[in-house]
């Protein structure tokens, strides 16, 4: 017969039990609060950011005329992101699509933005330069923000005078993000835009007539005579839209019209005598150069402009594009230039030109 303290095992297996469910208290608790507090992390931090002003970039790119306009090479726009998560990020910036190939022949430069951010704002310290095709990293003060922080930046787009004349009649519409990151967790915000590469065109009013300088009829054809013609709308390929591409010596043009190729046509002469009459030839298969070469010479009045032949081997630049009518039709032709009629003169109005871009 076995001795046994009366409720002896019950107290023993109930002492058990306190212990073990005392241990998976402790066990289930501590899983339970770091199970609590991851989940609680990855709900309160959010990533999040936008972007203000990067539609700013695109532009158009000339090459402007000397002494009339300046070149189009460059753009420069604030840019401003704001850190609209919960939690602090780190900023870079990609660039997606867009012509690559252009993307690599124009130049980015970013630096954190002070009092003005414009065409004659100086780069600050610390400004990054590459290229759209592979953007610079941000500079250190402005490649972070924190809750809520604005982060203030200059970005200037630049193409060199050699590829604006190499990509001329190109374009690229790129997509620039700014990426916000903390360790894996990444945001973005992405903005498209187009730059275009062109030449600079402009329609030449005679101040005679007030009206423009014009191809005969509408053609744009070797043979054409150049004529007085009522100012159109600006538009770069019809037949009063001229453009000047230089041609060795600074300053000497060979004038194309409408949408002109490098063939031609472009205005010339078919002789150096005073009355020559001026019309369109195909570059140097009609007229020698020199009947092709023009100067743009800025005389009398501000803004005032002759266009003058550089065409007579006696005598260069003595004839000057000139009309006396006022006339739609009447004829351009290539006259002694004066040198004595007074500002305001009919004598003097009819060799004098005023420039009116394209845009």
């Amino acid at each position: 017969m076995s001795n046994r303290i009366p409720g002896l095992r019950a107290a023993v297996v109930l002492g058990i039990i306190v212990i073990l469910v005392g241990i998976g208290t402790g066990s289930s608790f501590a899983a339970w609060t770091a199970a609590t507090s991851k989940g609680a992390t990855a709900t309160a931090a959010t990533t999040a950011l936008s972007t203000a002003g990067i539609d700013a970039l695109a532009t158009t790119y000339k090459p402007g005329l000397a002494g009339v306009t300046t070149a189009t090479l460059s753009d420069t726009v604030p840019v401003t992101v704001t850190n609209t998560g919960s939690t602090p990020l780190g900023y870079a910036l990609t660039v997606t699509g867009g012509n690559a190939t252009v993307n690599g022949a124009i130049a980015l430069q970013v630096w954190k933005a002070g009092a003005t951010c414009d065409a004659t704002t100086a780069p600050a310290a610390g400004a990054t330069s590459n290229t759209l095709a592979a953007p610079p990293a941000l500079p250190a003060d402005a490649n972070s923000a924190a809750i809520g922080g604005v982060v203030s930046l200059c970005l200037r787009t630049t193409i060199s005078a050699a590829n604006q004349a190499t990509y001329t009649g190109t374009s690229t519409a790129p997509t620039l993000s700014v990426v916000g990151s903390v360790g894996t967790w990444t945001t973005s915000s992405a903005v498209a835009f187009t730059q275009t590469i062109t030449f600079s065109w402009f329609q030449l009013v005679h101040e005679n007539s007030g009206k423009c300088v014009a191809s005969a009829g509408t053609a744009v054809t070797a043979g054409t005579a150049i004529v007085i013609g009522t100012c159109k709308p600006l538009v770069a390929t019809n037949n009063q839209a001229l453009r000047f591409v230089q041609q060795g010596t600074t300053g000497t043009y060979r004038i194309y019209i409408g949408a002109g190729t490098a063939s031609g046509p472009v205005l010339a002469t078919p002789g150096t005598n005073s009355g020559t009459p001026v019309q369109l030839a195909a570059v140097d298969t009609v007229f020698t150069a020199n009947n092709q070469l023009w100067t743009i010479v800025a005389s009398g009045d501000p803004g005032d402009f002759r266009i003058v032949l550089r065409g007579n081997p006696l005598a260069p630049n003595t004839l000057c594009l000139t009309s006396t009518a006022t006339a739609d039709g009447s004829a351009f032709t290539a006259v002694t230039c004066n040198t004595t009629a007074l500002s305001g003169s009919p004598a003097y109005k009819s060799q004098r030109f005023n420039f009116v871009e394209v845009p």
